[in-house]
């Protein structure tokens, strides 16, 4: 939570090529550190782990806005975010296999190999089809304007939705477990509406984002996502059995989890490739916050109340958040001509 920040500004100033060689390499020597034994050497692994996330996922909006055209943007961003979804959804099934077939020391050996593989691969791979940055340094000030960023209404709204919905999302799946196990299904029964959910963000992220390119109407598409979480949230949570649930988790996982590459799209168009790196790091700081600020405020309601007020508070949430969604004045993305403010290096505010 605490290094998106940095992560973003250092990708505005060095380019994403070079946070995602640092984000690799850090997490397989953050990996192989878990070989080891005690205490201090997972906590040291697990930490760089950690430092090593926000390099990689934060770079999506600028890299998608260095290679592709207005045209495309929704669907590559799209694309980036299903190998989040399917990157969450290995780690669930493989790595207890894995643990389970080598061992925990086999396990983290393989997984190290497997980061530093992609380390190297990426390496000698990947580059930026525009690394101009050198160039632009040299006339642009110093800095990241966050204060800018912070105070731009469409990023500001971005931002709340973020620590919002991705707060929201985080409880919902970490308590989900114990409601189920209070309603009688079991722990696997709820590990596979989890997977569900995850499943269905894939379809989705895979088919409603395009719909962004061809339509370009961020706002509704936005609320086409997360409006109907109004209603399958309780739908999914109180169900009437386990395979009822994971058709819900299904169909929320499909329309909720696209949001995460529209909103992505909207930051690229809002603070431009200049700065989409800085304001997407703020958003991934922001969303982090709700996931932590969120959880908790939810346990501690339950434990003042119950689940089913945790739940409708949360729907309410939900409901302020596509409130706020109304607030959005996005451009279109053929939007004009760069201002004044873009050629002096500050983002254009909308």
């Amino acid at each position: 939570m605490l290094f998106s920040g940095y992560a973003g500004a250092l990708i505005d100033r060095r380019g994403y090529c070079f946070a995602i060689q640092c984000g690799l390499a850090l997490m397989a020597v953050s990996a192989g550190l878990r070989i080891f034994d005690g205490f201090s050497m997972l906590l040291a692994g697990q930490i760089g782990v950690a430092i090593s996330v926000p390099l990689i996922v934060t770079s999506i909006s600028t890299l998608v806005a260095d290679w592709f055209g207005p045209a495309e943007e929704a669907l590559f961003t799209g694309i980036c975010t299903i190998g989040i979804f399917v990157g969450m959804a290995l780690s669930l099934a493989v790595s207890p296999l894995l643990v389970e077939w080598l061992g925990f020391r086999g396990a983290m050996s393989l997984l190290a190999a497997v980061a530093a593989g992609w380390a190297l691969l990426f390496h000698f791979a990947a580059r930026e089809n525009h690394p101009v940055r050198a160039a632009a340094l040299a006339v642009k000030p110093a800095g990241t304007p966050v204060l800018a960023l912070l105070m731009d209404r469409n990023l500001a709204v971005i931002f709340a939705t973020g620590f919002i919905g991705q707060g929201c999302f985080n409880a919902l799946t970490t308590w989900l477990e114990v409601i189920w196990h209070e309603r009688g299904f079991s722990s696997d029964a709820a590990g596979m509406a989890a997977g569900m959910i995850i499943a269905g963000g894939i379809a989705g992220a895979l088919l409603i984002p395009p719909l962004l390119d061809k339509f370009d109407h961020p706002r509704l598409l936005l609320w086409m996502c997360l409006a109907p979480s109004l209603l399958l949230v309780h739908r999914f949570v109180f169900a009437a059995s386990p395979r009822a649930g994971y058709a819900w988790g299904g169909l929320l996982g499909f329309l909720w989890l696209p949001s995460l590459a529209i909103t992505l799209t909207i930051i690229e168009r809002v603070a431009h490739k200049e700065h989409a790196g800085a304001a997407s790091g703020i958003f991934w700081t922001i969303g982090n916050a709700g996931v932590l600020g969120l959880t908790v405020c939810f346990e501690v309601l339950k434990e003042a109340t119950d689940w089913r007020t945790s739940i409708g508070v949360l729907v309410i949430l939900l409901g302020l958040m596509n409130a706020m969604i109304g607030l959005l004045r996005i451009p279109g993305r053929n939007g004009g001509a760069e201002s004044p403010a873009q050629a002096t290096g500050l983002p254009h505010l909308h």
